[in-house]
């Protein structure tokens, strides 16, 4: 008699790192990912100014959310939409720039970023509890720039507790200026380490590049979050 075939345990073809998102047969409930269809995360961090930017911004912070989006659990690849904004300060040569454009002095330069962006995720799982990933894409963002000049003027002035009459620093906005919706391209890598089999905190970092007619604006933001 031909001995009968034992059957691999379930788990025994997930004891590597490979390309499947077959979490919920791999790992006991609460013990690491658990596949799910989608996922949730809100994130914020710094971004550093790149090429051209480095020169005229400040690095500067960002915020946002998003939705990552994988059909099947026994494939790795999802589709990820982020949406976010990001801020910086005005360095002397954009501050110099300005004001001999607008024939005036300018003290403060303020850009807000703000826009979105879809993503293909690939995910690598390297244990239980931990797992990189690649992402890639395109998006749309928008800048808006204000420039402002500081100034002494008499007047009435109030804080939390009174309000006095004397001297006081305003800083009145001497130009605003918004740009169209500008398409852009991102590349990045990305940890992510399970909380539970319901959450997990990442950190990533992408490399961002905007393509203004005037110029070439590239970014390198980094994100830390949760997902859920």
């Amino acid at each position: 008699m031909l001995p009968l075939a034992v059957a691999a345990p379930a788990s025994a073809q997930y004891s590597a790192p490979g390309w499947t998102h077959s979490e919920s047969s791999y790992y006991p409930e609460g013990e690491g990912f658990r596949y799910r269809p989608f996922r949730f995360q809100l994130d914020a961090g710094g971004t550093i100014t790149q090429r051209s930017n480095a020169n005229l911004l400040d690095n500067g912070w960002n915020t946002g959310l998003g939705l990552t989006w994988f059909p099947t659990s026994h494939l790795p690849l999802g589709l990820r939409l982020d949406g976010s904004y990001s801020e910086f300060k005005a360095r002397n040569p954009l501050l110099d720039a300005a004001a001999a454009f607008y024939q005036t002095e300018v003290d403060r330069g303020t850009v807000r970023m703000w826009g979105g962006d879809v993503d293909l995720e690939l995910d690598f799982h390297l244990g239980p509890r931990t797992r990189a990933y690649l992402v890639a894409g395109g998006g749309w963002y928008r800048q808006q720039t204000t420039y402002r000049q500081l100034q002494l003027v008499h007047g009435i002035f109030c804080d939390w507790w009174w309000c006095y009459n004397g001297y006081g620093f305003v800083h009145p906005i001497v130009a605003r200026t918004t740009s169209d919706w500008t398409f852009a391209r991102n590349a990045g890598v990305g940890l992510e380490f399970a909380l539970s089999s319901r959450a997990s905190f990442f950190i990533d970092a992408r490399y961002m590049r905007l393509n203004p007619i005037d110029v070439r604006s590239d970014f390198l933001p980094i994100r830390a979050g949760v997902r859920f």
